[in-house]
């Protein structure tokens, strides 16, 4: 991936930020031998024995470091896009942006998408861990985080926490990471998907829309992203430590 440019206080934040994301991909790996590794298990009916349960976090922990990796490259090319001089110079709240406009755009929202997404997989780790009993092909992190549900029994504190977040007041005077990112980037998700692009100005009266600079969504998404991994990290250190224990216990 191509590396950013440091002499720019914003981009050095951005860089900063994006950084802080690590993972290691062979947290999850079981290996046999020198070279060789456990490649899968598919249990004819315990899938609560330890093999099985390394096996499904595996699965989601591979496809966390795929999404992640998109994640990074969509913001990294939305930061080139975004600090190149012809938006720099030549941006208008109004007039149809240049190419490289457009190409900020076009990789912010595949940022943002695809965060929704790492909110998602989380609420798919912690399904998983506290053994939720809710089908994996309706797990919404909405749900699953909300403390007035049953799905968050046995976390009712990380849930109110993580909730709290979802509902902060917006608030862009403050110093550090901004407030309300969340509900932020799910409205501009939602306008995406329901409405009309956030990123085309119009005035009419199905609706009314100022673009947002690209540097301004890139900070609010990439926040939002940096959030979402702080909380993955945190049930991930819980669920080595269940795995360790199994296998001591085998």
């Amino acid at each position: 991936m191509e590396n950013l440019d440091r002499t720019n206080p914003e981009r050095e934040y951005f860089n900063n930020k994006l950084s802080q994301v690590k993972y290691n991909p062979d947290r999850f790996k079981l290996m046999i031998g020198e070279d060789r590794y456990l490649f899968g298990v598919v249990s004819a009916g315990d899938d609560e024995a330890p093999f099985s349960r390394l096996m499904q976090y595996k699965t989601l922990y591979d496809t966390l470091i795929d999404l992640d990796w998109k994640v990074k490259l969509s913001f990294e090319m939305a930061i080139k896009y975004a600090y190149s001089e012809s938006v720099q110079n030549n941006y208008s709240l109004f007039k149809k942006g240049t190419e490289e406009e457009q190409m900020a755009f076009y990789y912010i929202e595949n940022a943002l998408f695809r965060t929704s997404s790492l909110w998602d997989l989380l609420a798919q780790f912690y399904r998983l861990y506290y053994k939720i009993d809710v089908p994996k092909e309706k797990v919404y992190y909405s749900k699953i985080f909300n403390p007035s549900l049953g799905f968050s029994n046995n976390f009712k504190t990380k849930a109110t926490e993580i909730t709290a977040y979802f509902e902060e007041t917006d608030d862009t005077d403050c110093n550090g990471e901004w407030k309300g990112n969340h509900i932020f980037v799910n409205s501009i998700r939602n306008k995406m998907t329901h409405r009309n692009s956030p990123n085309v100005a119009v005035m009419s009266d199905y609706d009314t829309n100022l673009k947002q600079h690209p540097v301004f969504l890139i900070k609010r998404i990439l926040e939002d992203y940096v959030t979402a991994t702080k909380y993955i990290k945190e049930i991930l250190d819980e669920i080595e430590k269940e795995v360790m224990k199994g296998f001591e216990t085998e």
